[in-house]
C-alpha cells in the first residue's frame, strides 16, 4: 500500500494523460498488470496490485492501495473497519524503484487488449481518478487495491476472468492464504485472535483472487489470449528480503515465555493471585474487544469468532470470590475444551498456549477454592 500523493499533481498528471491523446490512440498504448510482492510494513504485508499504462509521451502506474494517515478519524475508521482508500498514480520509474529500495519482488504481465477494450479500460481508470470518484471503502477480503483492479480487467473483458475462475474450488480458505503473514510477527498474532469462522470458509478462486500474488497466478492460468507471460522484473537477493522465518516465531516464543512465566508465579503464593487476576482481565479485555469486533464494526471476517470460548468476556467476574464455585471454574475449563475442538477443526491452534494459561488459571482458582473450604 502507498501513501498520500499531492492531489495537486496527481491532477496535473491525469490532465496531461487526457492531453496526450492516448485514448484516441489506444493502439498505441502497453497496458501491464504489476504485481508488487511483500513488504516490510504490516499495510504491505500482502503485496500490492497495479496497472501500468504507457505510450510515447506517458508511462504511469494506477493503484488503488492509497490511504492517508492524516485523514480524520483515520484510526478510527480503520477499527470500525470503515478506512477509505482512494486511487492514485505516480510514474512508473518511481514506483518500481521504490518496491525495489524496499527489497520486495516485482513482476509484470502484458495485457495485449484490443482497441475498444484499451479504450474503455483508460476511460474508467480516468474516471475513477476523479477527485469526487477516487475514493473507496476498502475491506481486505472483498474491496482491495486487488479486487479493483481485477474487476476492471474483467469488465473490459466481458467477464472472462470471472467465468473461469468462479467454479474453481481448490478448498482453500482467507485464512490459508493470509497467515502467516510474512514478516509481521505481531501481526500474525492479531489475526489468530481476530479472524471469526468466515476467514476459514473455503472459497472459490474468485474470492480468493483478491491476493496480489495469487490474481497474477490466475491470469497466466487461465489461458487467455490477451495475457502475456508472467515475467519477473526484480527479485531480491536472499539478504534484501523482508520474509525472516524467525518473525512468524517470534509470537511463538513470546507465549510459551507467558506460559513459563505464569508457571512460575503460580508456584509462589505470594504472587499467585496476582497472576490469576491479572490474566482475568486481560482475557476479558481481549473477549470484550472480539465481541466489539464481532457485532459492532464492519469486519466481516470478525464474525462468528470461536476465539471468545478462548478469551473468555466474563471471566473477570471470577476476580469476585463468591462466585470462585469449582462448578463455575469447571465450566470455564469446557468452553476451553471447546475452543480446542473448534481449532483442531479449523487447523487453528496457533493460540494453544493460552489455552494452556486458562487450564493452569482454572487450576489455581480450584486449588484456592478447596484450601479455604478446608479452612
Amino acid at each position: 500500500m502507498k501513501f498520500t500523493v499531492s492531489l495537486l499533481i496527481f491532477l496535473l498528471l491525469l490532465l496531461l494523460w487526457q492531453n496526450s491523446g492516448a485514448q484516441n490512440h489506444a493502439d498505441n498504448v502497453e497496458v501491464d498488470l504489476i504485481t508488487i510482492g511483500v513488504g516490510p510494513d504490516y499495510w504491505e504485508a500482502f503485496g500490492h496490485t497495479a496497472i501500468r499504462v504507457k505510450s510515447s509521451s506517458y508511462d504511469y502506474v494506477y493503484g488503488f492501495g492509497y490511504f492517508d494517515f492524516n485523514e480524520e478519524d483515520f484510526f478510527l475508521k480503520f477499527a470500525k473497519g470503515e478506512s477509505r482508500y482512494f486511487l492514485g498514480i505516480e510514474p512508473t520509474q518511481q514506483a518500481l524503484e521504490s518496491a525495489i529500495e524496499s527489497g520486495r519482488t516485482v513482476w509484470k504481465q502484458k495485457l495485449n487488449l484490443d482497441h475498444e477494450e484499451k479504450a474503455k479500460l483508460i476511460r474508467k481508470l480516468n474516471y475513477l481518478a476523479q477527485p469526487e470518484n477516487r475514493y473507496y471503502k476498502y475491506d481486505y477480503f472483498r474491496n482491495n487495491c486487488t479486487s479493483r483492479i481485477r474487476d476492471i480487467i474483467d469488465d473490459v473483458t466481458h467477464g472472462e476472468i470471472l467465468t473461469s475462475l468462479h467454479s474453481i474450488e481448490n478448498g482453500q480458505s482467507w485464512y490459508d492464504l493470509t497467515f502467516p503473514a510474512k514478516n509481521q510477527s505481531w501481526m500474525n498474532l492479531g489475526i489468530a485472535i481476530a479472524y471469526g469462522l468466515p476467514a476459514y470458509k473455503d472459497r472459490n478462486q474468485w474470492q480468493l483472487s483478491i491476493f496480489p500474488d495469487v490474481f497474477a497466478q490466475d491470469l497466466e492460468n487461465i489461458k487467455a489470449e490477451w495475457v502475456g507471460k508472467l515475467e519477473l522484473v526484480h527479485q531480491p537477493k536472499p539478504e534484501e528480503s523482508v520474509f525472516s522465518q524467525y518473525s512468524f516465531w517470534k509470537t511463538h516464543y513470546a507465549m510459551f515465555a507467558i506460559v513459563i512465566l505464569m508457571l512460575i508465579l503460580l508456584h509462589y503464593g505470594k504472587t499467585a493471585m496476582i497472576a490469576v487476576n491479572s490474566w482475568l482481565i486481560l482475557q476479558s479485555l481481549v473477549g470484550i474487544g472480539l465481541l466489539l469486533l464481532w457485532f459492532f464494526t464492519s469486519h466481516s471476517v470478525a464474525a462468528n469468532n470461536v476465539n471468545v470460548l478462548l478469551f473468555f468476556p466474563l471471566a473477570f467476574l471470577f476476580l469476585f470470590k463468591t462466585l470462585r464455585k469449582e462448578k463455575l471454574i469447571t465450566f470455564y475449563v469446557i468452553i476451553n475444551m471447546l475452543w480446542l475442538i473448534a481449532a483442531i477443526v479449523f487447523t487453528s491452534i496457533y493460540l494453544f498456549g493460552f489455552m494452556m494459561i486458562n487450564v493452569i488459571v482454572a487450576n489455581q482458582m480450584i486449588l484456592k477454592s478447596k484450601s479455604k473450604n478446608l479452612v
